[in-house]
């Protein structure tokens, strides 16, 4: 098992985008795509993704400190400590990696087989949501098996939401055939079903025309994705950085308001690049389905990175990044600010634009909702999630200071809390 782990964990330390090609390039051998073919669409779709995180890289490297920024002067403070995507040494550190994901994967072809899902759980990276709870389950449980049969539950749940979703996704982005099971994500959708259906039902609410589209058409050049997003930055940049340093801050708002500019503009680019080597794969693997499977739909899952879009995503996310943090100063039980944890907002937002058909505001109105229970749960689970860190050794020197550490995407999870709830309803809590 041991040299299977490191097999595992050589693999999963490759990153996103070379997995991507490496496992684009064997379904499209195995589904009999042709080699050349399904080489060019796994190199083209990981070249995509790989320049599309460099862009979201940038502009969470860019917003982070600038919401940080606004928190000090406002003197918001928290007691536990956000490390959200660090959690992924949770998922690929803990002793039961290796068999979640062997296990998922006999699973998963199980569940395709017996007709219970459609999606072919492909996207191996985002397998990471699932181990890095199993990990927190171990560190609850005191077991690495109940570890391995939470983190498989959660991942098969998450194919289930696939099948829910892949529809609206593939429509709303041209991208036939996909599917996005992975995390908080695909839960955004389902989230945003009964909000988006109550707020199309209120009088005056329902007739916003909030899409980019409609800003365009409303404010011309300022409604405009680069020109909104150079104005969006810099009115952040002003709350964060105006009045301050020899030149009142103006070289920092005005760079905070280039950045987000950059983002609006070529992250479209990006993914449209993610889709040309994406959808004739995704095509062919559905095409050998039917043809082998006669009344069978069938969805090839990949990263929620595909879903980053369409202009409202990012609009969204940039008006969110500081109102979220707002929102956890003044809501009572709440220990964390979310500061590294707004990297997952654009990711939610993708999955959400589908349903509010790009509107901005209504968008917002659904994300402010949906991050709540993230932020209550972050402080719920913050215990075992500790513990996991402890347990592996990471953060021990600070973590027996007395430090706490929390997320959004694993310890806020809401499918993960009602898991690590039901082991405890069950009394299989260690702690």
């Amino acid at each position: 098992m041991q040299i299977i782990q490191s097999a595992i964990g050589w693999f999963l330390g490759l990153g996103s985008s070379l997995i991507v090609m490496f496992v684009l390039l064997i379904l499209g051998l195995g589904f009999r795509v042709g080699f050349a073919k399904a080489l060019r669409g796994g190199v083209t779709t990981a070249v995509g993704l790989a320049g599309l995180f460099l862009v979201v890289n940038v502009i969470i490297s860019a917003l982070q400190p600038a919401v940080q920024a606004i928190a000090d002067r406002m003197g918001i403070a928290k007691a536990i400590v956000d490390v959200n995507w660090a959690d992924a040494g949770i998922a690929w550190g803990w002793p039961g990696t290796a068999a979640v994901i062997l296990s998922i994967i006999v699973v998963n072809i199980l569940m395709v087989v017996l007709k219970l899902t459609k999606t072919i759980w492909t996207d191996v990276w985002s397998y990471w949501h699932g181990s890095a709870l199993a990990g927190i389950i171990w560190a609850l449980t005191g077991s690495v098996a109940w570890g391995v049969v939470g983190g498989v539950i959660y991942l098969a749940v998450g194919s289930l939401m696939s099948d829910m979703t892949a529809k609206k996704y593939q429509e709303f982005n041209d991208m036939p055939g996909i599917g996005v099971p992975c995390g908080t994500t695909v839960q955004a959708s389902l989230f945003a079903m009964p909000v988006v259906w109550l707020l199309d039902r209120i009088p005056g609410v329902k007739d916003w025309d909030a899409s980019p589209e409609g800003i365009k058409k409303r404010f011309g050049l300022v409604g405009e994705p680069m020109i909104l997003g150079l104005i969006l930055g810099m009115i952040i940049g002003i709350f964060a950085y105006g009045g301050t340093g020899t030149d009142f801050g103006v070289a920092k708002i005005l760079t905070l308001g280039m950045n987000v500019a950059v983002m609006m503009l070529l992250l479209p680019r990006m993914v449209g690049i993610i889709a040309e080597g994406l959808v004739p794969i995704t095509m062919s693997v559905v095409q050998f389905m039917k043809e082998r499977f006669k009344n069978r739909e069938i969805f090839v899952a990949v990263d929620c990175a595909v879903l980053l879009g369409h202009p409202a995503v990012m609009a969204s996310s940039v008006i969110l990044f500081p109102l979220c943090v707002l929102l956890a100063a003044i809501l009572p039980g709440v220990q964390m600010l979310p500061i590294a944890s707004l990297a997952v907002i654009p990711f939610w937002a993708g999955a959400v634009v589908p349903y509010t058909k790009g509107n901005v505001i209504k968008t917002v109105i659904v994300l402010l909702l949906y991050s709540i229970p993230f932020m209550y749960f972050g402080t719920l689970t913050v215990d075992q999630h500790t513990l996991a860190f402890q347990n592996m050794g990471q953060y021990a020197e600070q973590i027996g200071q007395g430090l706490k550490l929390a997320s959004w995407d694993v310890g806020g999870d809401i499918l993960g809390f009602i898991i690590q709830s039901l082991f405890k309803l069950f009394g299989l809590a260690a702690m």
